[in-house]
């Protein structure tokens, strides 16, 4: 499954003025609610930060966070204006999130899709791109094109 078919634009948030990973998660709850993925914000938004909690972060380095939780497949996106604290092991601010949602009980294709991501976001071509993308048109567009050129499927 290709992560740039689990986006929708609408569910993208450029340059957020947000400041802390709180605020941050609860506005990707609600771009989730807002392009259909989630129908219970509020027990997607504790099982979200419950995972961040005790599971440990979701924050990858280089400014980039991943927080997921089980429900209907989507990807929620936001570029925040200045980095928030999400206990990065590298120690860097987190400015680029994506909120990742899966069927429960799904955990290979969790793990697909979170590979995917981190393949993609690894790139640091496109992670350029996305922290610089004029709007979230552009963003998915930018992921798409990415993601076709580097995987078969």
């Amino acid at each position: 499954m290709k992560v740039s078919e689990l986006m929708d634009p609408k569910g993208v948030l450029l340059y957020a003025k947000i400041d802390n990973s709180a605020d941050a998660l609860g506005i990707l709850v609600e771009l989730q609610e807002g392009i259909g993925v989630i129908t219970n914000g509020n027990a997607y938004y504790n099982a979200v930060s419950q995972r961040e909690t005790f599971g440990g972060t979701t924050a990858i380095g280089g400014g980039i966070a991943l927080p997921h939780a089980s429900n209907a497949p989507g990807i929620s996106a936001l570029l925040l204006r200045r980095g928030v604290d999400w206990g990065a092991p590298d120690g860097q601010p987190v400015d680029l999130v994506f909120m990742i949602a899966v069927p429960p009980k799904s955990e290979s294709l969790h793990l697909q899709i979170l590979a995917r991501l981190v393949n993609l976001l690894g790139r640091r071509d496109l992670v350029e791109a996305l922290r610089t993308a004029s709007n979230p048109q552009r963003f998915v567009e930018l992921i798409a094109k990415t993601e076709n050129a580097c995987f078969a499927d």
